[in-house]
């Protein structure tokens, strides 16, 4: 690359392709879900996301962490991408045969037979999903987010279209499950057709060992992450009720959509950038610094303004009956404002090759969030969306002191990078809810509330934050260059 930091054209474009993919589909993915929820019960929410715990699972280990390890490698080579997309494929069948055996007893564990043919079904995404991973892989690290924008768009149009139609037919769960398979193998016939490589009939078990040996690290790392994360669905699915589950996993998709998305986008444009002067600490150290601020200044205003509509919105949206999503949805809201300075985190122990450290890490915030489920699981499930976000905040001070001293970027550092947003996000927060709150009618009060956030936001960011808002101007305009 010719730029080697956050603000080069090429990392611009990255991110521009990156983001335009990830909320173009977002977006028809929020439409679908709007509609759909509007027809479905959180029962069959419910009931598919009882399953997310084992698919989720399933398919990292079916990644088996290649795909990092194929973007942190510069020198990689034709023998290496071709042995990791045959691995990626037998793991994928082995994994979906385990499963297809194993639904009967997941149906029991939770009493809903239903369950044994939806996973049977659903369980085919992980056997689509392991023909992608090289060739994500290759174009992420070419920046090449253009050609990956085509083919999930295509997902999201003809899966919604399928899901919706479905859901209209009275499908009930079969729908969102339809929805789902219908995504991974339309993506995948359209990225196989707009992409140049082909796997060759090559396999070398010291290419394999190259990258499982850094891959693997991150595997264990990514596994722990999300059975973590999955651990929360399959304790709400079991202590609760399917209803509580589908609010539940309905408040961290709506979430979700503006904060994981907006880190990934831009972690996965800079990843690849990042790689290329992981020798480099003072340029590395600028560049997370810049990224913090950048994803903090869009994200801390979007999950305040979030929380702060959470019901006016969560109403005008999909209805009534989904009430109790959005009292889920305001707390989740916090939790989700600490992913991206977490996931920058870890990335910074990524990039530097302290896979160990990384797990070691992971190994304690899961123990951190396991024990704050159990504690807080007897007071309702209220309690345990807040011990999520207190694990969050644990989280995010333990790895920024271990990951930032990688790089003189400790947890204070980053606090001091981040604390002018935090602040104005807070205040913009507060106007919004009590503004909202005094209004009558969900349309009204998410649309005041909107503007009125926009507003307060942007008239403190000019006034106290001008370093941050000349940071994004820069880039705008190297955007339009």
């Amino acid at each position: 690359m010719q730029q080697h930091d956050i603000h080069g054209k090429g990392i611009i474009n990255g991110i521009s392709w990156s983001a335009f993919e990830r909320f173009s589909v977002q977006g028809i993915q929020f439409v679908v879900f709007v509609l759909m929820a509007r027809i479905l019960m959180p029962t069959d929410y419910g009931l598919v996301s009882m399953l997310a715990f084992f698919i989720v699972i399933a398919q990292l280990i079916a990644e088996g962490g290649l795909s990092q390890a194929i973007i942190r490698k510069l020198d990689r080579t034709e023998e290496d991408c071709s042995t990791a997309f045959f691995v990626n494929i037998a793991i994928g069948v082995i994994l979906y045969l385990i499963l297809f055996a194993l639904a009967p007893l997941i149906s029991w564990f939770y009493d809903e037979p239903a369950l044994t043919c939806l996973l049977r079904v659903l369980a085919l995404c992980i056997i689509v999903q392991s023909t992608l991973v090289v060739h994500r892989a290759i174009l992420t690290s070419r920046l090449d987010f253009k050609t990956q924008a085509k083919s999930t768009l295509v997902g999201a149009l003809v899966s919604g279209l399928a899901g919706l139609a479905m859901a209209y037919n009275g499908f009930g769960a079969w729908s969102i499950v339809g929805l789902q398979l219908t995504n991974q193998l339309a993506t995948a016939l359209t990225l196989w057709i707009v992409t140049d490589w082909r796997p060759k009939l090559l396999f070398s078990t010291s290419a394999f060992r190259n990258l499982f040996g850094f891959g693997s690290k991150l595997l264990a790392c990514n596994v722990l992450e999300s059975l973590f994360q999955s651990l929360y669905t399959l304790t709400i699915g079991k202590v609760f009720s399917a209803y509580a589950l589908g609010c539940y996993s309905n408040a961290r998709q709506l979430g979700s959509i503006s904060s994981e998305n907006l880190s990934r986008v831009v972690q996965r444009a800079t990843y690849p950038m990042f790689c290329n002067f992981q020798n480099d600490t003072s340029r590395l150290s600028n560049g997370v610094r810049d990224y913090l601020r950048l994803a903090t200044f869009f994200i801390a205003p979007l999950m305040f303004g979030l929380a702060a509509i959470a019901e006016p919105l969560t109403l005008a949206l999909i209805g009534p009956h989904w009430l109790y999503t959005a009292r889920l949805l305001r707390i989740l809201c916090f939790s989700f404002l600490l992913f991206p300075l977490n996931s920058i985190n870890y990335m910074i122990l990524e990039i530097k090759g302290n896979g160990s450290t990384y797990l070691k890490l992971q190994l304690f915030n899961v123990g951190c969030g396991i024990l704050l489920l159990t504690v807080m699981l007897p007071f309702g499930l209220s309690a345990v969306c807040c011990g999520l976000f207190v694990n969050s905040a644990l989280s995010f001070i333990v790895n920024a002191h271990v990951a930032g001293a990688k790089i003189s970027l400790g947890v204070i550092r980053q606090f001091k990078a981040i604390l002018p947003t935090l602040v104005n996000a807070t205040i913009m927060g507060v106007v919004v809810y009590g503004v909202q709150s005094i209004l009558e009618g969900e349309w009204i009060r998410v649309s005041i509330g909107i503007i009125v956030g926009l507003l307060s936001y942007i008239g403190l960011s000019v006034v106290f934050q001008t370093h941050t808002c000349e940071l994004v101007i820069n880039i705008l305009r190297k955007k339009k260059q």
